[in-house]
């Protein structure tokens, strides 16, 4: 007789004890908990994607300043050249020579190299090109003591254009006036 009321105990008990592990609303998927080890791995993640992304950019500057100091470079081996020898200054010209609209005051007309030559550019400004330049303007303040006469000052730009194919700047435009002597 214990029996036959110790089994349907028995069996309500387990009821009891499978729904008291379940839950009163059924099954329910567990939450994960967060481990060391996962928040370790998910800060390793954003490290590393924080280190690419600073890694990208700081070779974008580098490959920046480089350009824009290729094209000042271009422009002041020009000037070094122009004084003396026009052919191979036409040389660093888009075309092989200057714009039929540039203005160099009478830099080209000298009639003999200068004595004393020196050339100063101001900070590139950026016409095309992002990320990376490929048309810029220099601002150009020069002082020349010609063989003769006094010192000569001028002041203007020079705009370059960075071409692929030959990975060199070239000339494209410029306008550069004389100022008037210092009295």
């Amino acid at each position: 007789m214990l029996i036959r009321y110790a089994l349907p105990l028995v069996a309500v008990a387990t009821l009891a004890l499978v729904f008291v592990l379940r839950g009163c609303g059924g099954e329910r998927t567990p939450t994960p908990v967060a481990t060391a080890s996962a928040e370790a791995a998910a800060g390793s993640e954003a490290r590393s994607a924080a280190r690419a992304q600073a890694v990208a950019e700081a070779e974008l500057r580098q490959h920046y300043e480089s350009a824009m100091r290729a094209a000042v470079s271009t422009l002041h081996r020009y000037l070094a050249k122009l004084p003396e020898d026009h052919a191979a200054a036409d040389a660093f010209w888009s075309g092989g020579a200057p714009a039929a609209d540039a203005t160099e005051a009478d830099l080209r007309a000298l009639a003999s190299p200068p004595r004393q030559f020196r050339s100063r550019n101001r900070a590139p400004s950026v016409l095309e090109g992002d990320p990376l330049p490929t048309a810029v303007r220099i601002p150009v303040d020069l002082r020349l003591v010609p063989a003769e006469g006094p010192m000569r000052r001028y002041a203007g730009w020079y705009e370059l254009r960075h071409e692929p194919a030959g990975d060199a700047w070239r000339i494209t435009a410029a306008s550069v006036d004389a100022l008037p002597a210092a009295q």
